[in-house]
């Protein structure tokens, strides 16, 4: 993608102020006392360790960069942008990194959890379905993250570690705290500004995908896994690898058209597109 083109759509993507907001100075210093705060306090309750101390505190932290990678597959030019930001050594990647160490066991008891391509595959090769009665159908979350709300995300959060079994000395208000620091002041730079993410999580952030998957996994409970939901006998599998989602329904096609219109009145951060089954197939996406 020429430079141009490519600035173009950076700033197309940053412009949309219900995601980004226009930050007048670097904020690191700031971010670094929120830190030192929550660290110390952390120590004198005696919740984390010296190691844990020093691991959650950046020294010399490196400023995140946004950039994007080119969407080529949707066959658009320009090609729109996947916004990406590079937290390598940023001051609040070792909170991300700690809060993903303790969030990824809640991903991984998702009742729809898929852990990659290699656990699609093996699910794959063991599908059975009635071809006269049935229909193979991928559902994809558009721009899931950076579509969650922040709040909302945070709330699932702490109903999950509070409603668990746990078995750690740092109690789940501290390890709220983190991620709330980590969600909500995620900064970064592009062309000499700065930026803060104020709606959703960036990929490249460690937790991103546990949170995103924790967000979508208590969606599904609450609205599509549930008996409420009038289609919920149509659905005879529903596994989900991230933002792609895999269902065998039972049903017409037609039926499965307005299911998904349904799906997509549910909630205002999620928005599903589906491809049902042709002679190309379906699962091409994951």
């Amino acid at each position: 993608m020429p430079t141009a083109m490519y600035n173009t759509e950076c700033l197309r993507l940053l412009d949309n102020n219900h995601h980004y907001s226009r930050l007048p100075k670097d904020p690191t210093e700031d971010i670094k006392e929120e830190i030192t705060f929550l660290v110390d306090k952390g120590i004198n309750n005696g919740w984390i360790t010296k190691h844990e101390a020093a691991f959650l505190t950046q020294p010399e932290p490196k400023t995140p960069y946004f950039y994007i990678l080119p969407k080529i597959h949707k066959n658009k030019h320009p090609p729109p942008g996947r916004p990406i930001v590079s937290g390598i050594g940023s001051i609040l990647e070792p909170l991300s990194q700690f809060c993903d160490w303790v969030l990824q066991p809640f991903v991984k008891q998702i009742p729809s959890y898929l852990k990659d391509t290699t656990d699609v595959l093996a699910l794959l090769s063991t599908l059975e379905f009635d071809k006269e009665k049935e229909q193979l159908m991928t559902l994809d979350v558009e721009s899931l993250y950076t579509n969650i709300p922040q709040e909302a995300t945070l709330e699932v959060v702490n109903d999950l570690l509070n409603r668990s079994a746990w078995n750690y000395i740092t109690p789940p208000e501290f390890i709220l705290d983190l991620a709330h620091l980590a969600l909500t002041r995620n900064f970064f730079e592009f062309d000499k500004n700065f930026f803060l993410q104020i709606q959703g999580t960036s990929m490249g952030s460690t937790f991103a995908l546990s949170l995103a998957c924790l967000y979508v996994d208590h969606f599904e409970k609450e609205m599509v896994l549930t008996e409420d939901n009038p289609y919920v006998n149509h659905i005879k599998l529903w596994k989900r690898y991230i933002d792609d989602i895999l269902i065998i329904w039972k049903g017409t096609r037609e039926e499965a058209t307005t299911f998904i219109t349904w799906l997509n009145t549910l909630n205002p951060f999620l928005r599903f597109t589906a491809t049902l089954e042709t002679r190309r197939s379906p699962f091409s996406i994951f």
